[in-house]
């Protein structure tokens, strides 16, 4: 069996599980390539042994490497003079080689032959898969990159979305703050037209809007309004004291409603008492210390350093 193989191998032939398509001739050994040929072989009146003694008388050289001529081989051995008698035994002998290996080669076919159709019919079938998997994932590929161009576009609009949004917001919230840094020109009318409510209402408006950009850490506009802001009840203070001497019912109401907005009324009216007992001190001090000056009859600055106490 070995031999067999090897004489197939040598000629270029494959194994009877392969594809039977695939059997090529060899130049000195005849290979049945048709079911009628195989069974014609096979209902060959033959001797087993006889059979196997004919294959084992083949020459070991044939089964020695694949380069191996066996034509040439043949050719070298003829003798410096021929003998036809000779030459047709010879002949006779490796026809009937020939037709032993044939034959043995359709016996070997024939017993493969289910598993050859059933391996056959397998190969058919894994190829459709094979195609159809082709098909797949071709539709696949260029649905990847179809669906990777969608997204990179879709995600690039999204993007751009939204960065327009941000500079957007980030646009207007610089707007407000400029529009904030400007106040204090307007606060600074405000105050000269003593309207302190109104000054007050703008700050603390400023304020609150203000405490929306305190992430904005370049950008110091509360503690700049909140000075702002005291800098008001330092101004408000000396309008507050101004009606002591000058009452006037307009000014005097923008005052107490300034004061309201800061919260800040018991203040108001407590400042109010100082600034009566400071007017009512220092008017008094003023005609007492001119009595006195009078009396002296001199100019002497030392009764401007007495107290009041001391002065009566």
């Amino acid at each position: 069996m070995q031999k067999i193989k090897s004489l197939m191998a040598r000629q270029g032939l494959k194994s009877p599980q392969e594809s039977m398509a695939d059997l090529s001739p060899m130049e000195n050994l005849r290979i049945p390539s048709t079911q009628e040929e195989l069974r014609e072989l096979r209902q060959q009146p033959i001797d087993p042994q006889a059979e196997q003694e004919i294959i084992d008388s083949i020459e070991e050289v044939y089964f020695s490497n694949d380069s191996f001529d066996m034509v040439r081989h043949e050719l070298e051995k003829l003798p410096p003079e021929l003998n036809l008698q000779e030459l047709e035994e010879y002949r006779d002998k490796l026809k009937r080689q020939q037709a032993a290996v044939s034959k043995r080669v359709a016996d070997l076919i024939l017993e493969k032959q289910p598993s050859y159709v059933k391996e056959l019919e397998r190969v058919t079938a894994l190829q459709t898969n094979l195609q159809l998997a082709a098909v797949i994932c071709t539709n696949a590929r260029q649905l990847k990159v179809s669906k990777e161009e969608f997204t990179e576009a879709s995600l690039g609009l999204l993007a751009n979305q939204r960065r327009r949004q941000l500079l957007t917001g980030l646009l207007k919230s610089l707007r407000t703050i400029k529009t904030l840094q400007r106040t204090d020109v307007r606060l600074s009318e405000m105050l000269e037209e003593e309207d302190y409510p109104g000054a007050i209402q703008l700050c603390l408006e400023c304020q609150k809007a203000a405490s929306t950009f305190k992430h904005y850490s370049c950008i110091e506009l509360n503690s700049k309004l909140q000075d702002t802001l005291e800098q008001i009840e330092e101004q408000l203070d000396v309008a507050l004291s101004r009606t002591c001497k000058h009452f006037d019912v307009l000014h005097y109401t923008k005052v107490q409603k300034a004061y309201t907005l800061l919260g800040k009324t018991q203040t108001a009216m407590d400042q109010l008492h100082m600034h009566f007992t400071q007017a009512i001190h220092n008017t008094v001090f003023q005609v007492v210390l001119g009595y006195v000056e009078l009396c002296a009859g001199n100019a002497d600055t030392k009764f401007q350093k007495m107290q009041y106490k001391d002065l009566c």
